[in-house]
């Protein structure tokens, strides 16, 4: 039941997936098509329909004309086709790399309908790329109806959002380019705006790497096949992304695949309002990003300067406030910083979104559980495919996961320089993240033979740093053929990576890390918790056993109440702290109280708790309040207790919050003052009624206790049930009033003028005048804690009773009842009767020994001397094995103190009945007690009920 403790990301669904292995996504359908189509997770599937595809353009040639059939019609890319929200979706049902395309409907000029020809139902689709897409639909004409239906509503639909579009294309580089070349019909007259490549420069040298070819090999493809918002993925798309991107379109390119291009779309203001409600705010996450700024790349030129830095500042905090919950996390940095070399900020903001949320969940977040779940499958996937080179591994016990945790984490980034990075990175937002795995794998095939040599960890890291310083260099010098000899060592990588660890797929990779999610996941639960746990705050009066209890209760309940933990907090609210109480505490009623009243207390102890004034407790604030709460010493206790109404620090508590606090003691002793539970006073007459019972037995039975070795308890023993309540209950509603006429009657005046008539005898003044609200009154530590020691009720309750019932180690599994009745107390007595019979053996004994004391010729004497003896003896040991003995009080005193409360009620300047609050409040607090003491006192009656039989 314990909750996997720190994994306080914003994937608490993520969670969810890892644990079911029916459905280990553990997303819906809809949720499951958007992310195989790189939509945002909002849409769903309106309609939906078989279809054939013909793509063509103004400068289309043969791209899809069709191919002859040997039944003398054209043959078009076939599979199904999606209507959703926002967007058209098709995929190419044999290969998706034939065709595929994903438009947004914003993008839509128009839409008619074909005449029948060799099909019986077409729709043309014009786009604002100048694409004409024409959808022959499968299957029964009413289904095409209604698609086409379908289609015609939620084209009305988006009428709004066409508005948007204008600006939106204007950030985009591609949408740029056609301007230029007067291909596209809008006019853009400035260059949008892009990475930090086009002030610093791009990594790399752009001959080599053949730019100017590459752009016009994209121009072309645009003019053809769409672009940004209505771009169609034909096999020409898929090998000019493996070829390399071109700097300027590659930041539009990585959105595009990624889907974080629709998100821009969709929120196209919320990233400057983030910055703007934000900006200038500070939190541990902001403060992380400080530290790590200077760090992030710091080989690229743009960082050493105060414009890249705040670029990079203004993406991570901005992401930090979007998604609190994941905040920062370290590698965060280097990703974002490549990043903005390519792409705008905006740009970053949201493709870094869709990185952390869905193509590497949990790789940047407070645990790694990805980043480390993925290595696991790549150990999986080396002993698998390189069986020679793992057995050498481990037999040299050398640390995979220590060389290849920074690849992933990276994405090669911080690996391998930036120019071949952005190749890998190409590849990734293309086919996601099975391109890291295929690389990683591919690093280890090409250096096999050197890393057969290795036989630790610093040889093997050795020689793949001094490989990614080579990428550059050719893979075969020594050849004699010159196409060969022209081959890089990075070229050499990504053919083995994408052609022989080309079985490395999506599919394969699901089944290594379904195989290992809950090994690591233990793994990461256990390391996390004693992580946490060892860096608590000292607690003195809590034991690691319990520690580690406290920390399951906690995070079992945060996360039952943050679902609302959809959010993943790690804080508790007052409704889960209310909650987590009631489940240790025996004097917190159950959950489902809705008096108000009842809460007062519990409000105290959250505000008191709270170190950081955030209206919510860490696990660390709980643990600080609960070792507080069970104090041993008694004067610490009581302290502890005071402080919780010393709400100005002075060392004072005023009119107030003396009512409060005699308001909270009654809480607090609900359960013994309505006779639920019992404390050590009751244990101690019950254990000695018992014992005179056992005692009598014995004796009126000729037994010679005193040579027995051991005492036979009986079967059963009858004692007065009723009579232990009503003494219990009456003493603790005397402790109530007691305390708060003394407390008043001791408090202190706020200021204390001597004038010469002070001096002057008044008889009109009341004795309890410190009730009179016109002479403010403050009650001190050393004061409360006399009033407290004064009534042995109270001092019993920070001596013991409160300790006792505060239940920290109850088990998490535990649905007992914490509060045990008299009957329970009873059958525990006999069922462990080593206190009882050591009880009724001292008995016997004083018994015996007050005999030896006597005339034994005198056998009347002899009893008598006993039986006084034994009297004797029994109040003494009563005396002795009572740690708090009942304070008697005679008729006299009870009076006056009667009195004393009547007098309370007058107000000492009118003379007249209070009618302030603090006396009325007293007044009702005094009438309770009363009433409830005469009830006691004289409607008692004891039956048959009320005698208790016990069972061993």
């Amino acid at each position: 039941m314990a909750f996997f403790e720190a994994i306080r990301d914003r994937a608490v669904s993520t969670l969810n997936q890892v644990l079911d292995k029916k459905n280990p996504s553990g997303l819906t359908k809809d949720q499951l098509f958007c992310r195989q189509y790189s939509l945002p997770d909002y849409e769903t599937v309106l309609n939906e329909s078989a279809a054939e595809v013909e793509v063509v353009s103004d400068f289309t040639t043969d791209a899809y004309k069709g191919v002859s059939s040997s039944m003398g019609r054209e043959q078009f890319p076939q599979g199904r086709i999606f209507l959703t929200q926002h967007f058209i979706v098709f995929r190419d049902a044999y290969d998706k790399k034939n065709c595929s395309f994903t438009i947004h409907l914003s993008t839509v000029k128009k839409v008619e309908r074909l005449p029948a020809k060799d099909y019986g139902f077409a729709l043309s689709i014009h786009t604002h790329s100048k694409l004409q897409v024409t959808l022959y639909l499968v299957g029964l004409r009413s289904e095409s109806e209604r698609f086409a239906q379908t289609l015609k509503i939620t084209l009305k639909k988006n009428l709004p959002n066409v508005k948007k579009l204008s600006p939106f294309i204007h950030t985009c580089y591609s949408e740029y380019l056609l301007a230029k070349n007067n291909i596209s019909s809008e006019k853009i007259e400035s260059v949008p705006p892009s990475g930090l490549g086009q002030v610093f420069k791009f990594p790399g040298n752009p001959k080599e790497s053949r730019d100017k070819s590459k752009m016009k090999l994209w121009f072309d493809l645009f003019r053809v096949d769409g672009r940004n918002l209505s771009l169609v993925k034909t096999p020409m798309f898929y090998r000019l992304v493996r070829v390399g991107l071109p700097n300027r379109l590659r930041g539009e390119i990585w959105e595009l695949c990624c889907g974080s291009m629709f998100l821009r779309l969709d929120h196209q203001e919320e990233y400057k309002k983030i910055l703007e409600d934000y900006g200038k705010r500070k939190s541990l996450a902001t403060e992380e990003i400080e530290k790590d700024l200077n760090r992030s790349l710091p080989e690229y030129a743009a960082y050493q300067s105060p414009e890249g830095i705040e670029r990079l500042r203004r993406v991570l905090t901005a992401y930090s406030w979007k998604n609190p919950e994941v905040g920062y996390c370290q590698a965060m940095n280097i990703v974002v910083a490549a990043l903005l070399i390519y792409m705008s900020e905006e740009q970053a903001f949201w493709t870094l979104n869709v990185l952390c949320d869905r193509i590497v969940p949990g790789y940047y977040s407070k645990t790694m559980y990805g980043t480390l779940l993925d290595q696991r499958v790549f150990e999986s996937l080396v002993q698998n495919t390189m069986p020679k080179l793992w057995d050498h591994i481990t037999k040299n016990d050398i640390q995979l996961s220590v060389v290849s945790l920074p690849w992933f984490l990276s994405l090669y980034l911080s690996s391998m320089p930036l120019v071949f990075a952005s190749r890998i990175i190409d590849v990734f937002f293309l086919q996601g993240p099975q391109t890291l795995f295929q690389v990683a794998l591919a690093i280890l095939k090409v250096n096999g033979e050197d890393l057969l040599k290795t036989e630790d960890d610093g040889s093997f890291i050795s020689i793949i740093k001094d490989y990614f310083q080579v990428l550059d260099q050719s893979a075969h010098p020594n050849s004699p053929n010159p196409k060969y000899k022209s081959i890089t060592k990075f070229q050499e990588l990504l053919v083995t990576a994408f052609k022989e660890f080309s079985i490395v797929n999506e599919e394969m990779i699901d089944v290594h890390r379904n195989r290992h999610r809950d090994t690591i996941f233990q793994n990461i639960s256990t390391f996390v918790k004693r992580t946490e746990l060892r860096n608590l705050p000292k607690a003195k009066n809590i034991s690691p056993e319990t520690l580690s209890i406290l920390y399951d209760r906690f995070y079992s309940i945060v996360q039952s109440y943050s679902v609302t933990m959809a959010s993943g907090s790690s804080l508790m609210d007052f409704k889960a702290f209310k909650s987590f109480m009631s489940d240790i505490c025996e004097w917190v009623k159950p959950e489902t109280s809705t008096d108000p009243a009842d809460d007062v207390f519990l409000h105290h102890l959250f505000s008191n708790w709270d170190s950081e004034g955030q209206a919510a407790l860490s696990l660390s604030d709980l643990v600080v309040g609960l070792n507080k709460l069970i104090e041993p010493d008694l004067m610490t206790s009581m302290s502890n207790f005071f402080e919780l109404y010393d709400f100005k620090h002075k060392g004072k508590i005023d009119r107030e919050g003396i009512l409060q606090i005699s308001e909270d003691l009654l809480y607090v002793t609900g359960p013994w003052k309505d006779g639920l539970l019992y404390d050590d006073i009751t244990v101690n007459a019950m254990e000695n009624a018992v014992a005179d019972e056992v005692y009598k037995a014995n004796t009126s039975n000729g037994d010679d206790g005193a040579k027995k070795d051991e005492i036979a308890l009986p079967s059963e023993v009858q004692i007065d049930k009723q009579k232990l309540e009503s003494q219990q209950i009456e003493r603790y509603l005397k402790g109530a009033s007691t305390f708060i006429q003394r407390a008043f009657e001791y408090a202190q005046p706020e200021e204390e003028e001597i004038l010469i008539k002070d001096l002057a005898i008044d008889n009109s003044i009341s004795h309890n005048a410190a009730l009179n609200p016109n002479t403010p009154v403050f009650l001190n530590l050393p004061t409360f804690r006399m009033v407290i020691l004064a009534d042995e009720t109270y001092e019993l309750l920070f001596s013991r009773t409160l300790r006792k019932s505060i239940n920290l180690e109850k088990s998490l599994d535990s649905k007992v009842n914490t509060i045990r009745n008299l009957r329970d107390m009873f059958d525990g007595l006999l069922a462990d009767g080593r206190k009882v019979a050591n009880k009724v053996r001292r008995r016997m004994d004083s018994a015996a020994s007050s005999a030896l004391q006597v005339n034994n010729n005198n056998s009347n004497s002899d009893a008598t001397s006993m039986k006084s003896g034994r009297s004797k003896t029994q109040e003494e040991e009563e005396e002795q094995d009572d740690d708090f003995g009942v304070i008697s009080i005679d008729e006299k005193d009870k009076d006056l103190l009667l009195g004393a409360e009547a007098q309370v009620l007058i107000d000492p300047v009118s003379n007249e009945p209070a009618k302030n609050k603090e006396l009325q409040r007293f007044h009702k607090a005094e009438q309770e007690a009363a009433a409830a003491s005469a009830s006691f006192k004289s409607g008692t009656k004891i039956d048959d009920a009320n005698l208790i039989e016990f069972e061993t």
